[in-house]
Order: structure tokens, then sequence, then C-alpha cells
């Protein structure tokens, strides 16, 4: 479901049923421009559940409240080009 709010805001929404199929969607959304920093994150019902019980907010309720704080998505692949840049320059620096 795609929204554009006043502000000029495009959103879209996607359901995955397994972890595969996420990393798969945001890569493909990378390599087509999108930055990792626009992709957020939202558990489904029977998780919440189980991890909050009713401590939590309806997502219908806050969906449109631009107020709702986000979480950026970070790949497997971008933690590990994080890991080896500070592997490389601990070996760079030394070698200088």
């Amino acid at each position: 479901m795609a929204n554009s709010s006043d502000n000029g805001v495009r959103e879209a929404v996607g359901v995955f049923d397994n972890a595969d199929t996420l990393q798969a969607a945001a890569d493909e959304l990378m390599s087509s421009g999108f930055d990792r920093a626009c992709l957020s994150l939202v558990a489904g019902h029977k998780t919440v559940e189980e991890k909050l019980g009713g401590m939590y907010s309806k997502v219908k309720d806050i969906e449109d409240d631009p107020s709702v704080p986000r979480k950026a998505y970070v790949s497997i692949e971008s933690i590990g080009d994080a890991e080896g840049a500070i592997t490389g320059a601990l070996i760079y620096i030394p070698a200088i």
C-alpha cells in the first residue's frame, strides 16, 4: 500500500514471512537507489504480543503520525563492510 501525504513523503509497506524474503526485498530496494536509512521494520502482531503483551500502540493508531520514531534498516552486508573497514584501518595505520 502506498501513501502520499501532504508533506510529500511517500511510503510503501510490505509483509514478509521470513528473513530471507525481507533481505531480498531490502537488497532490491537499495540496488534501485533507496537509501538504507529510509527503510524501517515493524514486527508482526503475534511477535509483539509474545514479546510485549499489551504494552504497545497499534500501528493503525500511529501509522501516519510523523512524530513516531523510525529505525533505519542495517543489512548484514553493511555490518560486514564496517568490520572490514575497521580491520583494514588497523592494518594500514601501523604499516604507514
